[in-house]
């Protein structure tokens, strides 16, 4: 017999320290405002596991808004003015990059619409309106009213958190079903996540949500799952993949549902 010790059929390399910090990087760059530098340059594997840190960092950018909900609470604030503040401190940290994203998708299907409404009967009055801003002041409002009417700070914070987090693991699960339109910045750059990289990133997004929610978790996620199947759809139907838009209305749409769903719940 041969002394030789015998290869291991299946071998898993650990990922560096460096390269999960640049991972990191690459998710906290795209999902705020912040900019951290990069020690090597990028490559595209790199970029595309990244993507299994979106639901940590959604979750944080939910614990920022809760935490600004709690300090304005502390303040005697109203609710009103309370849940308008954690809106607007989300907004801030994430450079309103979703909302634009959504306010995108909802002109670029609009624009066969305003074909029809380029004039207004025989006054052939011009028409400029952008259905995409509507969009955006119609969900930001649903957003503050539905935290506003939320039952003290822990609900907004298990609140925030999970819906923050899910939503941002459904963009991992719509880039990794749909095919990145070629062209598209984040498409471009993010492709299609690894397999065990969305595993990952869907079972840590269950666990967080777990964690803030117990026993209400299978509702609230069934729900926020639904809603972005349904924009994944469109996505499918009509871009055929996904775009940075997409993503970014997905992310929205979800983010609502959760918190409309919990409202419903408490």
């Amino acid at each position: 017999m041969s002394d030789t010790p015998e290869k291991s059929a299946l071998t898993v390399k650990p990922p560096s320290p460096e390269n999960i910090w640049a991972e990191l990087s690459v998710a906290i760059n795209y999902l705020t405002r912040f900019s951290l530098p990069f020690k090597n340059e990028l490559r595209s594997g790199l970029i595309r596991r990244s993507m299994v840190w979106f639901p940590i960092i959604g979750a944080l950018i939910g614990l920022v808004g809760a935490g600004v909900d709690w300090a304005t609470t502390m303040m005697r604030m109203p609710g009103i003015i309370t849940s308008t503040s954690a809106v607007v401190g989300m907004l801030f940290l994430t450079r309103a990059l979703h909302q634009e994203e959504f306010a995108n998708l909802i002109d670029e299907f609009s624009k066969t619409l305003k074909k029809s409404e380029s004039t207004v009967g025989w006054l052939k009055e011009e028409r400029t309106i952008r259905y995409g801003t509507i969009g955006i002041i119609l969900l930001i409002l649903l957003k503050i009213v539905a935290i506003a009417g939320l039952a003290d700070n822990e609900v907004v914070f298990q609140t925030l958190v999970v819906a923050a987090s899910w939503s941002r693991v459904m963009m991992v699960l719509a880039a990794a079903w749909l095919r990145p339109i070629e062209g598209d910045p984040v498409a471009d750059h993010f492709q299609q996540p690894p397999a065990l990289r969305v595993v990952l990133a869907l079972g840590i997004g269950i666990g967080i949500a777990y964690f803030a929610l117990g026993e209400d978790t299978a509702t609230v996620l069934t729900a926020g799952t639904l809603a972005g199947l349904i924009v994944a759809l469109i996505g499918a139907n009509h871009l055929r993949g996904y775009t940075g838009a997409l993503l970014g209305t997905l992310q929205q749409v979800v983010e609502v549902t959760v918190l409309g769903i919990i409202l419903a719940l408490q």
